[in-house]
């Protein structure tokens, strides 16, 4: 799997060759829904991964047929199949594509972080449509590649980021576009969700992991890796590590706590810089990072951190931005500099939140909220009227996108997404390497030798990339 950055940029290359060669020769291959379909029958779909953010994917695509659940988890399978009974059931993913080809139209990954890019992309080289959650791949280089292969195979892609289809970012977006505050200087992301509990609610209720949890979704720097704990009946523990370096079953990985460790997840800004950050990247196209630092506690080699300061620089944004632009990232407990900088503009504290600071003023936006200040300056603000096409719904882009076999319907594909979890991940690699790094895009490396073992790892045998 792991190719160098020679192999992978001279791959890169013959994949855009040979998806202009099959535009031009119109050999391009159509799923199965294309060939035996119209646009206005069912989708069929096939689910990787049936619990916590996939059964609210499935309420929202149940107007679709569901074909076949995969799951390395017999109980989630089991309550899954009595909700939507009649599919086929699969542990294994690779065998569920393999056996069901012909049969299935599109795949939604709901898998932990570390198992998404391995089955986006062999369903999508089998040119089955791929909706994947957030954040789009747990390495830098798997999130390029799950681009590439997306543009190759001509597919219809989505990463699961809802609110980038809710009128609070459009109308975001437009405030910006419309130069009420001016060129944006510099935008500050923020979240401050934390979970120190000791408990996830897991398939029989709350389970007890055994152990004190860190702020979000991080552990202390002296955090020790875990022991081994006898494997729960039903649960395929060598399915769930799949491409993984292996280390033992321990209840602390899960259901929901592999977000802390750097072996299966990517901590709070893997987890949230997808929503928060998607914002403003959007907005002014901060999609090629020029520079990154960051600043955290202590590196611990197996958990990610409490705490987290990463500033980003770009090569390239658009004409609502201020040379020099700078995309700055906090989370923890308590954020001091956050606190600061809001009453240093007058602004209350209410939560996780994106601050725009412009030339003229300042724009404050959450998922839901926004609020231009001064408060006084602009008291007569009007809204300009719309001129950013509004959404059909985050799932129904996707589906659409599948169904008149049209990428460019879902407004969060692969291409994007791709660039964004990039921008993401880049923050980790700058904080594990302890470095400020250059990044060069289209070379596909940093400016530290030790920071591009970072960007990908080396799949165990039996997957690929």
């Amino acid at each position: 799997m792991n190719l160098s950055r020679r192999n992978f940029l001279r791959a890169s290359a013959l994949s855009t060759i040979s998806a202009a060669a099959a535009l031009k020769t119109g050999s391009v291959a159509m799923p199965a829904f294309c060939q035996t379909a119209n646009a206005n029958e069912k989708l069929n779909l096939a689910f990787i991964g049936v619990w916590g953010q996939a059964r609210e994917t499935m309420s929202q695509m149940k107007a679709e047929n569901f074909y076949a659940f995969c799951d390395v988890d017999e109980r989630r399978l089991g309550m899954a199949s009595k909700v939507y009974p009649g599919t086929k059931n699969y542990l294994d993913y690779r065998k569920m594509l393999e056996e069901l080809d012909d049969k299935i139209d599109a795949v939604v990954v709901s898998t932990p972080d570390h198992s998404h890019a391995p089955a986006s992309v062999m369903a999508m080289k089998m040119k089955k449509h791929c909706y994947c959650e957030k954040p789009l791949a747990h390495e830098v280089y798997e999130a390029r590649r799950m681009a590439n292969v997306a543009a190759e195979m001509k597919v219809a892609t989505q990463m699961g980021t809802q609110p980038n289809s809710w009128p609070n970012y459009y109308e975001t977006e437009e405030i910006v576009k419309s130069g009420a505050i001016g060129k944006i200087k510099e935008v500050h992301v923020w979240t401050c969700t934390g979970n120190t509990t000791g408990y996830v609610k897991g398939v029989g209720g709350n389970v007890d992991v055994g152990m004190a949890l860190g702020n979000g979704w991080g552990q202390p720097s002296s955090q020790e890796k875990p022991g081994e704990q006898p494997i729960p009946q039903g649960l395929d523990w060598d399915l769930w590590v799949g491409p993984a370096k292996f280390m033992p079953y321990n209840e602390c990985f899960v259901p929901a706590n592999w977000r802390r460790w750097w072996n299966f997840g990517s901590g709070q800004l893997g987890d949230f810089g997808c929503h928060y950050m998607n914002l403003p990247i959007r907005t002014l196209q901060l999609l090629n990072a020029k520079t990154i630092s960051a600043q955290g506690p202590a590196v611990n080699p197996y958990a990610c951190p409490e705490w987290l300061r990463v500033q980003y620089t770009f090569h390239s944004a658009n004409e609502f931005a201020a040379p020099g632009i700078t995309l700055n990232w906090y989370d923890g407990a308590k954020i001091p500099e956050i606190e600061k900088l809001l009453a240093d503009h007058k602004i209350p504290f209410r939560g996780n939140g994106i601050l725009f600071v412009g030339t003229e003023g300042d724009l404050y936006a959450n998922y839901t909220e926004h609020t231009l200040y001064p408060e006084a300056k602009y008291a007569d603000f009007k809204m300009p009227d719309p001129f950013i096409p509004r959404s059909i719904g985050h799932y129904k882009e996707f589906t659409e996108a599948c169904k008149q076999n049209n990428p460019k319907l879902a407004r969060c594909a692969f291409a994007y997404a791709g660039r964004l979890t990039e921008t993401v991940l880049l923050g980790l690699v700058a904080y594990r390497a302890g470095k400020t790094i250059e990044w060069d895009p289209d070379n596909f490396r940093t400016s530290e030798g030790d920071a591009n073992v970072l960007l990908e790892r080396v799949y165990r045998k039996g997957w690929t990339l």
